[in-house]
């Protein structure tokens, strides 16, 4: 009897240890086709300061970022994702969009991603996306998707895909409603598109978009990624909205007791877009991605060693067990980008290999004889969602360490951190890159202004 029991109990674990593996956040499609004429713009924005946050948001642009450069092929460059944007972050995507498809000549194509706060105007019933600095009890402090999809259309594609995973009825991703609504949904105004765009909504009418607690993500959003994950990549739109459209459906019904419908618009005269693809052939291969838990908090943590003092805010410094350990700054060398070469080029093998325990041992090392370059790497280790100790706390302190022995790269990256939570702090780190020639740097800057 004890056996039987201890086989169930095994199987079962078993079962949803698999389970676990095949999410889609940790089990992701690797395309070896690459992307080069497709160009993306993600916006996440889940920290309102003026509204109750979106839960799963962040999560949800982060792993479509990761489907769109591993599963779909498309180069890093080709991508812009921007947590928690502003009104003014928002349009400036749509611009640089724009002159990077007329720099194309129509022969790219695009691919638009909001998770967030949509809101109606509850005079006139235009729908609007919320930028993280809006008000929705004023609708101007918003994007109308009127204004979005005039926009869209006037651009020289070859074909535009918009997923919004947000509803336009006044309700919040938890049912409740935002602080400007009456408290009752609202059926909003269907704006409509141009002939070279497609857009995914995750709910229609007066519903709203839910979560899916038990993923992490937005259900619209989660069905998205598997789809993706399933297919490799490869397969239509008609086939996406086909897939989407039902397990939402369903499963909205059974997980939140409501009703979720996502939606497609397209334009009357675009009568192919059923047979728009994604990638162009399917990936063969899959790579495990280990998604970190948050590091446990003790009562009285040991300081990591501290950084030259500046007068500029920083993030409060990790615990040595969220670090790897480096000298203390009493004993270690002054810092160079001379140091330790070998060691450096042998951890960014390593991490280029992904070996990533080899690569935070090695670039360990070098960081104790001194090398500047080896914490600008570990910074980037620590930042990398697809290493299993992934902390943005441990990688904003490596990179403030490279930041503050005058590392340019370090520089930008350490004001890229910030952006989001400390816009204050992150311009100042962008400045210092910007000044030194960074070209990033001063792309981000100006569109902060």
């Amino acid at each position: 009897m004890k056996r039987t029991l201890f086989y169930i109990v095994g199987l079962m674990l078993s079962l949803g240890i698999a389970k676990a593996q095949s999410s889609v956040d940790t089990r992701i499609a690797v395309n070896d086709a690459k992307d080069e004429n497709t160009f993306v713009v993600i916006i996440s924005n889940e920290d309102y300061k003026h509204e109750e946050p979106v839960p799963f948001a962040k999560n949800d642009g982060e792993v479509f970022k990761i489907y769109c450069q591993k599963t779909l092929g498309i180069p890093e460059s080709n991508i812009s994702f921007v947590p928690n944007a502003t009104l003014n972050e928002m349009s400036y995507e749509l611009d640089h969009l724009a002159e990077v498809l007329n720099a194309y000549d129509g022969t790219a194509r695009a691919i638009i991603y909001y998770t967030g706060h949509g809101m109606p105007d509850e005079d006139s019933k235009d729908a609007y996306l919320l930028p993280v600095d809006g008000y929705s009890k004023k609708p101007t402090s918003g994007m109308s998707t009127k204004e979005l999809y005039t926009r869209l259309g006037s651009m020289n594609s070859k074909s535009i895909m918009v997923f919004l995973d947000a509803c336009f009825s006044g309700a919040r991703r938890d049912g409740k409603m935002l602080a400007s609504s009456r408290g009752v949904a609202l059926k909003v105004n269907s704006d409509p598109v141009g002939d070279n765009t497609v857009v995914f909504s995750a709910a229609q009418g007066n519903e709203t978009a839910y979560p899916y607690k038990s993923q992490q993500h937005g259900m619209f959003t989660y069905y998205v990624l598997d789809k993706m994950q399933q297919s490799g990549g490869c397969t239509t739109l008609g086939e996406l909205s086909d897939y989407v459209t039902t397990n939402v459906k369903r499963r909205s019904v059974v997980e939140n007791k409501k009703s979720q419908t996502p939606s497609v618009m397209a334009s009357s005269r675009n009568t192919s877009w059923r047979n728009w693809q994604f990638a162009s052939k399917a990936a063969k291969r899959y790579e495990n991605r280990t998604v970190a838990a948050a590091p446990a908090k003790t009562q009285q943590p040991a300081p990591a060693p501290a950084a030259p003092r500046q007068n500029t805010p920083t993030q409060n410094v990790p615990t040595q067990s969220q670090t790897a350990p480096v000298q203390s700054t009493s004993s270690a060398p002054t810092l160079s980008m001379d140091a330790a070469p070998e060691l450096v080029a042998q951890g960014k093998k390593e991490m280029r290999a992904m070996n990533y325990n080899k690569a935070k041992t090695t670039l360990t090392n070098a960081a104790n004889q001194g090398s500047l370059e080896a914490y600008y790497q570990l910074g980037l280790l620590y930042s990398n969602s697809n290493y299993d100790g992934y902390n943005k706390e441990t990688a904003t302190n490596y990179f403030l360490k490279a930041a503050k022995n005058n590392h340019v790269e370090a520089m930008y990256q350490t004001g890229m951190m910030y952006l989001g939570s400390d816009n204050a702090t992150a311009k100042i780190w962008l400045r210092k890159a910007a000044e030194k020639g960074h070209s990033r740097a001063q792309a981000q800057l100006s569109r902060l202004r």
